[in-house]
């Protein structure tokens, strides 16, 4: 099989067109590069893309949350806590090499290495697994879903500010402090890191019942 530079472009070549069918099927999405990207008019929410790893032979998945809107929110009540990502204006981000998009790739759930596919099936696999391991937290970020809490749970560390980012979300959507839906993720250390100082603050944010 080819696996030198000429079947890397002939994939990045069908990795292209498989984005823009995707975006094509949801609101607001547009491919750009290797990647897709979540837009609200033209203010950019979310996005995914593939990073590739010429050294190791394959291709890592990149997923960032701007929302200004919530980023403003998390600020706000930041309650002198600094972010914990370099770049002031993500909410979140991570990698699949960095552990926080399980299921992009087979085994290590770090990378697709270039295998013996042909140059389309190895870019329809890519796309598939960005998609999975990455599209469907983006897209949530469009309404603030609910299934974000468990989002921020699940990948607390790399999220800027934990808490700060589910009250945003329960905010959203309404919920109270005492709302059981948020019962699980206000008893979790990686999100209530604070202790007391923390409690006083949801109660501070969020109405009570």
């Amino acid at each position: 099989m080819e696996t030198d530079a000429a079947y890397k472009i002939a994939v990045e070549r069908h990795v292209r067109e498989h984005l823009t069918a995707v975006a094509a099927q949801h609101e607001g999405l547009r491919a750009r590069g290797l990647g897709l990207v979540l837009r609200d008019g033209r203010t950019e929410i979310a996005s995914v893309s593939l990073q590739p790893l010429r050294g190791a032979g394959g291709w890592a998945a990149t997923l960032a949350v701007q929302c200004p809107q919530a980023l403003a929110f998390c600020q706000q009540w930041a309650d002198g806590t600094p972010t914990t990502l370099l770049n002031p204006q993500l909410l979140m981000a991570t990698t699949s090499s960095g552990g926080g998009m399980p299921g992009f790739a087979d085994q290590s759930g770090a990378i697709v290495r270039a295998g013996t596919h042909d140059a389309d099936a190895l870019a329809l696999h890519l796309v598939e697994r960005l998609s999975a391991s990455g599209l469907v937290r983006a897209l949530a970020w469009r309404t603030a879903s609910l299934s974000l809490i468990d989002d921020v749970v699940a990948h607390a560390a790399f999220y800027a500010w934990p808490l700060q980012t589910v009250l945003y979300i329960a905010h959203r959507n309404g919920l109270h402090a005492d709302d059981p839906r948020l019962h699980d993720a206000l008893q979790r250390r990686a999100i209530m890191r604070r202790g007391q100082r923390d409690r006083a603050l949801v109660e501070q944010v969020l109405p009570a019942r």
